[in-house]
């Protein structure tokens, strides 16, 4: 018998920080002042840099517990400035409307960021117990994707795919079918870039979409069109969640070890 396959650590070992916000600014009293700022600046950022380029799994942190979506299952909002015309809220819930106003479901949301390795290693790890899940008439699987590891690229890669999952998302789901997305959502994370360097281009991310079975996004891509959207919803994930990938049952996050005890804490909120 294999040996069980546990939830991997968040990401990253701190809050995240919210990446769209301006940098502060320090008001220097003097000219030796100033430089002592600015060195000490450097070498936190420094530290930061040799930190994550050092660390392959970062310890573990911990969520807030505090739900996010109404307890019970229940209705997220059903729009939000920006979005894509498929997405609820700030997420993708990946099976049909419920066909009353009301969606009574179980609502299993997974936060993730694309950039990120914990995320990777838990879709490789979960990714049998999800497809299960979504095979439940009574559950709903809801992916947030997130972007606030832009910070890990050098050219904004978190952000840019996940303006590519929406453009894919919005390009193939419309008809509820989320076999697309879900390809290249895989794909991905299959795909994913090394931190530090640079993240694959728009072009190499409408190629992926090809990919994936999606008709060309690449307008969409490169006009990086959900910007305001995902920027939005990384916000409000931040003011829940300290990172990914962080799974949370009908908005209140839950600690997981395996697999199959995700499974079987769904089936018993689905009780």
């Amino acid at each position: 018998m294999s040996a069980p396959q546990h939830m991997p650590p968040l990401y990253p070992p701190g809050p995240p920080v919210d990446p769209f916000a301006p940098p502060p600014i320090v008001a220097a009293k003097s000219s030796s002042a100033a430089a002592w700022v600015v060195g000490a600046i450097a070498a936190v950022a420094l530290v930061a840099v040799l930190v994550v380029g050092a660390v392959a799994y970062p310890v573990v942190t911990r969520v807030s517990g505090e739900p996010t979506a109404v307890a019970g299952g229940g209705s997220a909002p059903t729009s939000a400035a920006g979005a894509p015309s498929v997405a609820t809220g700030f997420g993708f819930r990946t099976a049909k409307p419920s066909p009353s106003d009301t969606d009574r479901r179980v609502v299993v949301t997974l936060f993730e960021d694309l950039q990120c390795p914990a995320c990777k290693q838990f879709e490789s790890m979960f990714g049998e117990a999800i497809t299960t899940l979504r095979a439940n008439p009574d559950v709903v699987v809801e992916y947030r994707m997130i972007s606030f590891l832009d910070r890990a690229s050098t050219n904004n890669y978190s952000s840019r795919a996940t303006n590519a999952s929406a453009c894919v998302a919005e390009a193939t789901a419309t008809g509820g079918d989320w076999s697309t997305w879900l390809r290249f959502h895989t794909m991905l994370y299959d795909e994913q870039p090394t931190e530090g360097g640079a993240g694959h281009t728009d072009a190499a991310l409408a190629s992926l979409a090809v990919g994936a079975g999606s008709p060309d996004v690449s307008s969409c891509i490169i006009n990086n069109l959900y910007a305001s959207w995902i920027q939005a919803g990384t916000r409000d994930a931040l003011d829940a969640i300290t990172g990914t990938p962080t799974v949370q049952i009908d908005g209140v996050a839950v600690d997981l070890s395996t697999p199959s005890e995700l499974v079987s804490a769904v089936e018993r909120a689905v009780a």
